[in-house]
């Protein structure tokens, strides 16, 4: 595990990683409860991310694209399937950008593979994204 504390990750790769997760929370949701859930958390990563990417100057995510994750809710407001899978496509493309372009595909199925040969337990996320990123830059 000591491996896993020299292993920092940036901002951008933190958010890139917090999209990608919610994108596949709202891609995977099969219930009316666990749908709202994931909407909520979609928000809360769009939000902060939106705050940091201002206070950095950064150029992604845009003005717009943060515009649409908000305006995108649980409470009525744009959550028909078509603006979802928008949504869903956005963040996906928002993290693979603020990936810096690193092979982030193969890092999120190497993760997921992990979460599955785990037991898919909740809450180690970034664990698992930690261990695929060392397990492929070291292969």
């Amino acid at each position: 595990m000591a491996s896993l504390n020299s292993e920092r990750l940036t901002l951008a790769e933190t958010g890139a990683l917090a999209l990608d997760e919610a994108a596949r929370e709202l891609d995977k949701a099969n219930d009316t409860t666990s749908f709202l859930k994931a909407l909520e958390r979609n928000q809360r990563v769009w939000r902060t991310l939106a705050h940091i990417a201002m206070a950095r100057a950064w150029q992604f995510p845009s003005e717009r694209q943060v515009a649409y994750a908000l305006s995108t809710d649980g409470h009525g407001n744009g959550a028909n399937d078509e603006r979802v899978n928008t949504l869903i496509d956005i963040n996906r493309e928002v993290s693979d950008i603020l990936a810096h372009g690193d092979d982030i595909a193969r890092i999120r199925e190497r993760a997921h593979a992990i979460w599955e040969s785990r037991g898919r337990p909740q809450g180690q996320d970034m664990e698992h994204w930690l261990l695929a990123e060392m397990e492929l830059s070291s292969g």
